[in-house]
C-alpha cells in the first residue's frame, strides 16, 4: 500500500511540473511576443499582421480592447509558424480532416473549406443585380465568368461526407439574373481538362494556367471569338517550389509544392499599372518571394492598363478578382487594349470610365464563393 500511495504522489508530482513547464513556456513565449517589436508582414501567409491596440477606456470598458488584443496577440505571438506546424501536425495524426478551415483532401490537395452558411444569400443576388446593371449600362457586349471554387471541381478530393456549399443552385440564380451581362458556365470546360490535368494548385485557391486557359476556351466560344490551342500559348514552367495560401493556413509538413506555368506566346506590350508603366505582364521578382502567384502582373492594383496597339480599335474592359491575373495573357492577341479594374482598390467611377471609353467587350470575373461575399461590386453602378 504504501509503495502504491508514494507511486501516486510521484505521479501527481510529475504531473504538476508538467504543468508548470507548460504553462512557463507559454508564458515567456507569450510575454516576448507583446515585449519585442511588433511584426507587419506575413510572408508566408500574404497579408499584413494585427497590431497591437492602443489602450482607451471607452474601449476597454466596450470590450473592443479586449477582442483586438487577442487577434493581435495571436498574429504577434513569437514563434507563429512553428506553433502552426506543430498544431497542425498532431491534428493531422489524431484524424482530424480539417484544420483552421482548411479539408485535407486525396491526392496532396488543400481544399478551403466553404459551407453553405459561408454564403450571404442576399448579398450574392444584390451583386448579381449590380453586374447586370452594368451589362444594361456598358454599351458593348457584356460577359461574366463566375469561377468555379476548387472544392466545386475536385468535388472527389474533398473528405468523404464534408460539407460543401451548392454552388449549382447558385449558377442557377446567375443564369435567371443575368442577361445583358451574359452568364459564361465555364464548369463543364474545366472539369473536362480536370479528368486528366491539374486545373489548381494543391496549395493555392487559384487555378492552374491550364485551368485558366479552359475558362479562356469557354469565354471565346460563347461570344464567337478566335481562340488558339494551349499549346500555341507556349507554356513555360516559371517554379517547381509553390506554396500557396491554403497551406500557409496551415503548414503541413509534408505538403507537394506546385509547379507553376505561364503563357509566353503573348504579344508585347505596354503596361501601366496605377499610372506607373512598368516592363511587361510578369514580374519576375516574386518568383524569389513566397507569393509566387503575384508573378502575373506583379500581384493587383485598382487599374492596369496592357496596350498591345496604340489605334486600340478593340477594347476590353475585365473587372476581376486575382483569377483573372493568369488569364488575361490569353487573351492580349485577340484585342488592342485590355483595361483591368479591382474594385477593392479602384476609386474612380466605373460608369465614368465605361462612358470615357468605347468598351466592345467588358468582362465582369470572379471565383464564385469570393464573389457572393464581396462587398465592393456597388461601384459598378456609380
Amino acid at each position: 500500500m504504501g509503495q502504491k500511495a508514494g507511486m501516486r504522489v510521484d505521479m501527481k508530482n510529475y504531473y504538476h511540473t508538467f504543468i508548470v513547464i507548460v504553462f512557463g513556456i507559454l508564458a515567456f513565449f507569450g510575454l516576448f511576443s507583446i515585449l519585442l517589436p511588433e511584426k507587419g508582414y506575413s510572408e508566408n501567409e500574404n497579408r499584413y499582421l494585427k497590431q497591437f491596440p492602443k489602450v482607451q477606456a471607452k474601449n476597454v470598458l466596450s470590450g473592443d480592447y479586449q477582442e483586438q488584443f487577442e487577434k493581435s496577440f495571436s498574429d504577434q505571438f513569437l514563434g507563429r509558424d512553428a506553433w502552426m506546424k506543430g498544431a497542425t501536425t498532431v491534428k493531422r495524426a489524431a484524424g482530424f480532416q480539417e484544420v483552421s478551415g482548411v479539408y485535407f483532401g486525396k491526392s496532396g490537395h488543400y481544399i478551403t473549406k466553404t459551407v453553405q452558411e459561408d454564403i450571404d444569400q442576399k448579398r450574392y443576388l444584390r451583386n448579381l443585380r449590380y453586374v447586370e446593371y452594368l451589362g444594361e449600362t456598358c454599351g458593348g457586349a457584356a460577359s461574366t465568368i463566375l469561377v468555379p471554387s476548387p472544392g466545386t471541381v475536385l468535388r472527389d478530393k474533398i473528405p468523404n461526407h464534408a460539407p460543401y456549399y451548392n454552388a449549382d443552385e447558385m449558377y442557377h440564380e446567375a443564369g435567371i439574373v443575368l442577361k445583358k451581362a451574359k452568364n459564361v458556365d465555364v464548369r463543364s470546360e474545366i472539369k473536362e481538362y480536370a479528368k486528366q490535368n491539374q486545373v489548381y494548385y494543391k496549395t493555392d485557391h487559384h487555378w492552374t494556367l491550364l485551368g485558366a486557359y479552359a475558362a479562356y476556351s469557354a469565354y471565346c466560344d460563347a461570344n464567337q471569338m478566335v481562340k488558339h490551342t494551349y499549346g500555341y500559348f507556349a507554356a513555360k514552367k516559371i517554379s517547381e517550389d509553390f506554396l500557396g495560401t491554403t497551406y500557409s493556413k496551415i503548414m503541413p509538413l509534408n505538403a507537394q509544392k506546385d509547379t507553376m506555368y505561364a503563357a509566353t506566346n503573348v504579344p508585347p506590350a505596354t503596361v501601366v499599372y496605377d499610372g506607373m508603366e512598368r516592363s511587361g505582364i510578369y514580374d519576375v521578382e516574386k518568383l524569389t518571394q513566397k507569393d509566387k502567384y503575384g508573378y502575373f502582373f506583379g500581384g493587383n492594383y485598382g487599374e492596369v492598363s496592357i496596350t498591345m496597339n496604340e489605334k486600340a480599335e478593340k477594347k476590353l474592359l475585365v473587372i476581376k478578382d486575382s483569377y483573372a491575373n493568369s488569364f488575361v495573357p490569353f487573351l492580349m492577341e485577340s484585342f488592342d487594349q485590355i483595361t483591368m479594374i479591382d474594385l477593392r482598390y479602384y476609386k474612380k467611377s466605373v460608369q465614368k470610365l465605361l462612358e470615357e471609353n468605347n468598351y466592345g467587350q467588358v468582362l465582369v470575373l470572379y471565383e464564385l464563393s469570393n464573389f457572393a461575399q464581396d462587398t465592393n461590386l456597388y461601384k459598378l453602378v456609380y
